[in-house]
């Protein structure tokens, strides 16, 4: 090989690892940040192929699941433009992109086997070293929305409008507690915040409390982790609040016996007694008796439901329900401004979609866990941490995506599929150098 082409693979993959870096860094606090870091590292895999480097998709049991969505949403797609939908909204039409950043995140953590001259140390030890650098920058990003998120509580300060990058303030003022305000971070809603930190705090969590790494590294993931959990308790989600104890449930099963046993009752308690000790959050909650707090959620659905029962087959087409339900809208309930997908994700998939999407989407999160729970067997310790952090977040989600349409938040899915694509490099036993040995899955 050339001297030249060989310098050029050597740039090339330190391009890849430093884009997903920026991703890191950009991504409890940019959306333009994550996605031009995913670009460069995009770029740089494409010139990397088109030089001759082979191996640089790394195939894992994430790719099934992930590919069925995406493909099932194409299809959608067309099935509905053949029965007279077409798309309506090119942007939402292709909001199924996002779902494929775990399988970039994957293969550029394992860059290091198809270019090992490009980094120190054994492709085992590179690639581990590159997926444990980019959570800790997540897990150093993550500290300044965490922050933010107590004075956002108390003042609903909008850090983009406080330097002059909006020309209004975003506010989201707390339900039944006056004068507070739900953490909205960097992003335009508290949902967003609360979607993006819960999937890598939850696996930042799992691995500052497994061995294997050293004990100042697990100290700040295991601040970080709870800085950015405190965050998602003052966004005031209740589905957030819920499944993120949830997770931390998981994770304690995942790691079974005595941390089980201890675990899951301590996570139970925590949630209970956080949930009541935080007033707002507390007022949240308690107004779930009120018909009022289930009233929007019974409109949604109900329009959601006419669009199903004329369109049960075909669905009117992935991302174009806003639009398509417009006319829904107009008679069941004109004067409703919130005029979005269903606020669940199985609903959304099967009025977009038809049972082809409903089972697409059914199939991503059974396929996503089945994937972690058999990492989890497998592997050294800081494999099997990976492997619980990714099935806590992974089941952390599918819990969320019950009460809120998670695949055309690019915030939300790109949080997720950092977490899985990290949890994921860092599980697989012959990527993570704990054991040696086929995938596991």
């Amino acid at each position: 090989m050339p001297a030249s082409i060989a310098t050029a693979r050597r740039l090339l993959a330190q391009a890849a690892a430093l884009g997903l870096l920026v991703h890191a860094l950009f991504l409890p606090i940019s959306i333009a940040g994550m996605q031009i870091g995913l670009a460069v590292s995009l770029s740089a895999l494409v010139l990397l192929r088109l030089s001759g480097a082979r191996g640089l998709w790394s195939r894992s049991a994430l790719d099934l699941p992930i590919l069925l969505f995406c493909g099932a949403a194409v299809l959608a797609t067309a099935v509905a433009a053949a029965a007279g939908l077409p798309p309506v909204d090119w942007a939402s039409t292709l909001g199924w992109r996002s779902a494929l950043s775990p399988l970039l995140v994957v293969s550029v953590a394992a860059v290091p086997y198809a270019v090992p001259d490009a980094f120190g140390g054994t492709p085992r030890e590179a690639s581990r070293r590159l997926a444990l650098g980019a959570l800790g920058l997540w897990a150093a990003a993550a500290l300044l929305p965490s922050v933010i998120a107590f004075a956002q509580y108390r003042t609903g300060l909008d850090p983009w409008f406080a330097i002059g990058m909006r020309p209004r303030p975003i506010v989201a003022p707390a339900p039944k507690y006056p004068g507070h305000f739900a953490a909205m971070g960097f992003f335009t809603w508290y949902q967003r915040l609360a979607h993006n930190l819960t999937p890598p705090a939850l696996l930042a969590a799992a691995l500052a409390l497994h061995p294997g790494l050293p004990v100042r590294w697990r100290r700040f993931l295991g601040l970080a982790a709870a800085l950015a959990c405190a965050a998602v308790l003052l966004t005031l989600s209740r589905a957030a609040w819920f499944a993120l104890f949830a997770g931390l449930a998981l994770l304690a099963v995942a790691r079974g016996g005595r941390a089980a046993r201890i675990g899951v009752p301590a996570a139970l308690a925590g949630a209970l007694l956080l949930g009541l000790a935080q007033p707002a959050l507390r007022a949240r909650l308690l107004h779930l008796g009120d018909a009022e707090s289930t009233g929007d959620r019974k409109l949604i659905w109900s329009v959601c439901a006419a669009v199903v029962e004329d369109h049960p087959l075909t669905g009117v087409g992935f991302g174009s329900l806003p639009r398509r339900a417009i006319p829904y809208w107009d008679r069941i309930s004109p004067g409703w401004t919130l005029r979005a997908w269903c606020h669940d994700s199985f609903f959304s998939a099967w009025a977009e979609g038809g049972p082809l999407l409903f089972l697409a989407v059914l199939l991503y999160w059974l396929l996503l866990l089945r994937a972690f729970a058999r990492w989890g067997r497998a592997g050294g310790p800081v494999s099997r941490a990976a492997a619980a952090g990714g099935l806590a977040a992974a089941g952390a989600m599918l819990l969320n995506s019950l009460g809120h349409d998670l695949f055309y938040a690019s915030e939300s899915m790109y949080g997720l599929g950092f977490a899985l694509g990290i949890a994921a490099a860092l599980a697989r036993p012959e990527v993570s150098g704990d054991a040696p040995g086929g995938e596991g899955a």
